[in-house]
């Protein structure tokens, strides 16, 4: 009886299992979280099969979401209490599992938690939608809390649900809306004035949507002692909204900043107010037409001119068909101005008293018109305005000049200032009324050749009797400079222009011009000291200094911008030619839009040749010309190289301290990660060993024992092989090149090589050669080579390709082979790891990669692989050589 009751409870036990199994996700974990049993769904959900999991840590494959909240489950399981609730786990590290899960606990006989068992039904395509609407709904509500504008919920009985904090500043912290509960608003005096709440009972009546402007309240700003009101208008929008049944359940207030718009709407009405006052008192004439030529406005200035009668009384005038109009082609400017849209100004003369019927000018004016369209800003037509100023005592007194000025210009024709005549014959001499001021005498005496030589100085009569002389046997002209001593003792210098007059074909006189230039030469000599005087100044400063015209020619140059360009540089000559180390810089860029943006211009300029940095200032001058400033700063530049090369230096070395300090941290994590599981199996075998009952069942164990010391001590030169490597960071360097290291590796690889049948191809053109500890780079290449061979496809000949090439300041190498390949996306992320295997190859260790790693680290550089599955694998290095 008792053998039928365990096997119908063993038959109930198998069906529950097939339940479970059937719906859930189960799996049993030991005390340290390693799986020891799990049901093929989760094994499904964990997308290996379950002899690759059994006994793997739980975290590599299902990682939890909430470290607190798993913590927290452990210890209420070690407590003995079971656990329900919802979990989320990363699958692969980023992919969530959602569990509703049951866990229970499993005690020894001691009262210890030894495991535990995890059932869990996965509500992951439930949970995820429920976590977005969650997100969505606190996304939304800050979006509405955070809106520039304000937003307030009320019930149809108008009493205050809900508002957001744009709303709560609006209202502000005194307001009745947020202090008082029974606030009853739409009876407030206030509200009713402003219209607000009869706006709200308009939208609860009718169900539409309302907008207004309103006044809302007032904001005080104190001035000293004096404080003012300010109005504060808002647009206020009211909408209903309705429930499912479509009923009106609330109805939303939103308020719109609109104070500045509004102030600025009054502000323009009182402009427009002003600018008609400024039109009708303008002083000059105002006339506004209609787009047909209808007269729409006229100032006071126009009608006060044109002795208008008051509107009332005046005649309907148009420009397009008045006779006068018409006459004087008024109506084509109109036109014209219309069409082409562009302001007019054009002076009229017009005889008024050839129409009085409406104005009473009656006599001939000349007007200054301006001319031009103007569309309306309220009805958007187009208009036409003129201005008219009235120049005609102005035009008069033009026309009396042009008469006075007939004799200027007979002597304007030689461009000169006093005239003078001297008769062949007689030797009488005649002069303008401005030769007479040069000279300091009253105008009319009587002069000729010989009194008027007696004017000029010792030094100057010689030269112009010379002249005079030539020009009478030559008729050759002369153009000379001259020392003249006047009536009153006053030395000027005068510029003296002569040319021979013929009478039929004869000599008979001799006329030119006399000019006082004592002052353009007063000027031109201090123009001379001045420009010694700044070239001492610019000769003692210690910079090169250049003033040139835009197209290159030099003007002044200091000894210190000679010394620089490095030879004596002629005045007038062109910048771009003696200093032609310019060409194909920056410079003429640079100076292009200095000439073009008026604008100084500050840059560098390295020349290779000379080895020398400068730096120039270009700065345009008022006269159109360009002043370049020069220095050289070559000893600056060479002390910032030396300061950026200490710098990095610094930073260097400040790495290489970062990345021991990480090596440090992932041996410690590798130590304890490696050893921990073979000395847990150590003192397994060592208990069973003392407890074991029989002598061929301890032997037993102590072959067991020796095959573990094996490993660890496999293990621990591993260690240390890699703990060497990362020590030796200054193992030293030699240039190696590819070629040669790979036939290398290849002798010693020569039976492999000949018995995997590879072919190995390379191209290291682009970058032939390395400076790289050789031994890293031998181990390198020989990891590579091998795991080609012992990871080659059996479905084709293994082939393995090389190729190295520069990018910026490093030298990558590739390597491809097209063996059985790797996924990535299992086992990245563990490609490199200490140990690390990914196929059923019994030669695997996992440790060549991870030394190839820490190789390649070790000196600065990188390393990562692309592969897939049956495609082979290519790893890409990048060294880093100093």
């Amino acid at each position: 009886m008792k053998d039928v009751m365990l096997e119908q409870h063993y038959r109930h036990l198998q069906h529950l299992e097939a339940a479970i199994n059937a719906c859930a996700l189960s799996v049993n974990l030991d005390a340290a979280e390693c799986i020891t049993t799990l049901n093929p769904r989760m094994a499904n959900a964990l997308q290996q099969p379950p002899e690759l999991i059994s006994g793997r840590y739980f975290r590599e494959l299902l990682l939890p979401a909430d470290e607190t909240q798993w913590a927290r489950i452990w210890q209420q399981l070690r407590t003995g209490q079971s656990i329900q609730e919802q979990i989320c786990f990363l699958l692969h590290g980023n992919t969530q599992l959602w569990l509703e899960a049951a866990i229970h606990p499993v005690m020894g006989n001691d009262g210890q938690l030894t495991g535990c068992l995890l059932i869990g039904i996965d509500i992951t395509d439930r949970k995820l939608p429920e976590l977005r609407v969650m997100e969505d709904e606190q996304y939304f509500r800050q979006i509405l809390e955070n809106l520039p504008i304000g937003l307030q919920q009320f019930t149809p009985e108008g009493v205050s649900v809900e508002m957001n904090s744009r709303q709560r500043q609006i209202w502000g912290a005194q307001h009745a809306f947020l202090g008082d509960a029974e606030y009853k608003w739409l009876q407030d005096p206030f509200y009713r004035l402003n219209g607000l709440a009869r706006m709200f009972e308009e939208a609860r009546d009718t169900g539409k949507t309302l907008k207004r402007e309103i006044l809302l309240n007032y904001a005080e700003k104190n001035y000293g002692n004096v404080t003012r009101l300010f109005p504060l208008y808002y647009e206020a929008t009211i909408f209903p909204v309705t429930d499912r049944h479509s009923r009106m359940a609330n109805y939303f207030l939103i308020l719109d900043d609109i104070t500045e718009k509004k102030v600025a709407e009054i502000s323009l009405q009182k402009s427009e107010r002003l600018l008609d006052n400024i039109i009708e008192n303008l002083p000059i004439g105002y006339i506004q037409f209609d787009n047909f030529g209808f007269i729409r406005r006229i100032n006071q200035t126009q009608r006060f001119f044109f002795n208008s009668p008051h509107p009332a009384a005046r005649r309907n005038f148009n420009v397009m068909n008045d006779e006068l109009a018409t006459r004087f082609e008024l109506d084509k400017l109109f036109l014209q101005a219309l069409e082409e849209g562009n302001p007019l100004r054009v002076e009229k003369k017009i005889d008024f008293s050839q129409d009085e019927r409406w104005t009473t000018v009656g006599r001939e004016v000349y007007l200054d018109l301006t001319v031009f369209p103007v569309i309306e800003p309220v009805d958007k037509e187009m208009i036409v305005v003129a201005l008219v100023n009235d120049i005609t005592d102005k035009k008069m007194q033009e026309l009396e000049n042009v008469k006075n000025q007939e004799f200027l210009l007979q002597t304007g024709d030689i461009g000169k200032i006093g005239g003078w005549e001297m008769d062949l014959e007689t030797e009488r001499v005649r002069w303008s009324y401005q030769s007479y001021k040069i000279h300091d005498c009253e105008p009319d005496t009587p002069i000729n050749y010989e009194k008027a030589m007696r004017f000029f100085s010792p030094e100057s009569q010689p030269v112009l009797e010379g002249l005079v002389k030539q020009c009478i046997e030559t008729g050759k002209t002369f153009d000379a400079e001259l020392t003249l001593i006047s009536a009153k003792q006053q030395t000027k210098r005068v510029r003296c222009i002569g040319q021979p007059g013929y009478t039929n074909g004869k000599r008979t006189r001799i006329f030119g011009v006399v000019q006082d230039v004592t002052e353009q030469s007063a000027i031109e000599e201090a123009l001379t000291r001045n420009t010694e005087l700044m070239r001492l100044f610019f000769d003692t400063v210690d910079m090169g200094y250049a003033a040139m015209e835009k197209d290159g020619k030099l003007n002044f140059l200091n000894q210190k911008a000679e010394k620089m360009i490095g030879q004596k540089v002629e005045m007038g000559s062109n910048i771009f030619e003696v200093f032609p180390r310019l060409s194909g810089t920056v410079f003429y860029a640079r100076l292009q839009e200095c000439i073009q943006q008026r604008q100084s211009q500050s840059f560098g300029i390295y020349f290779s040749k000379p080895d020398k940095w400068y730096d120039f200032l270009l700065t345009p001058m008022q006269d159109g010309g360009i002043s370049v400033f020069m220095r050289d700063i070559t000893e600056s530049r060479k002390m910032q190289k030396e300061l950026r090369k200490a710098n990095d230096q610094l930073s260097n070395l400040n790495k290489n301290l970062v990345n021991q300090n990480k090596q440090l941290e992932d041996f410690a994590h590798i130590t304890s990660h490696n050893l921990r599981a073979p000395i847990a199996n150590l003192r397994a075998l060592m208990q069973m060993h003392n407890e074991a009952s029989s002598q061929q069942e301890r032997e037993l164990y102590l072959g067991m024992l020796h095959e573990v010391i094996k490993k660890i001590d496999e293990t621990l030169n591993d260690l240390v092989e890699v703990v060497q490597i990362r020590k030796d960071v200054n193992v030293e360097k030699e240039k190696l090149l590819f070629a040669e290291r790979v036939q290398k590796v290849k002798d010693i690889l020569l039976v492999d090589i000949e018995t995997s049948n590879i072919k190995i191809t390379y191209d290291f053109e682009q970058a032939p050669q390395i400076e790289y500890p050789r031994v890293y780079l031998d181990s390198i290449l020989q990891n590579f080579i091998t795991n080609a061979i012992r990871y080659r496809s059996p479905e084709r000949e293994p082939e393995l390709h090389l190729q190295t090439w520069r990018e910026n300041d490093n030298i990558v190498l590739t390597v491809q082979d097209n063996g059985i390949g790797i996924d990535m996306e299992r086992f990245g992320n563990k490609l490199f790891g200490f140990r690390k295997t990914f196929h059923r190859n019994k030669d695997a260790k996992g440790i060549g990669l991870f030394i190839t790693k820490t190789q390649v680290e070790a000196m600065g550089g990188s390393i990562r692989a692309e592969s897939r599955p049956g495609q082979g694998t290519k790893f890409i290095i990048t060294f880093r050589p100093e």
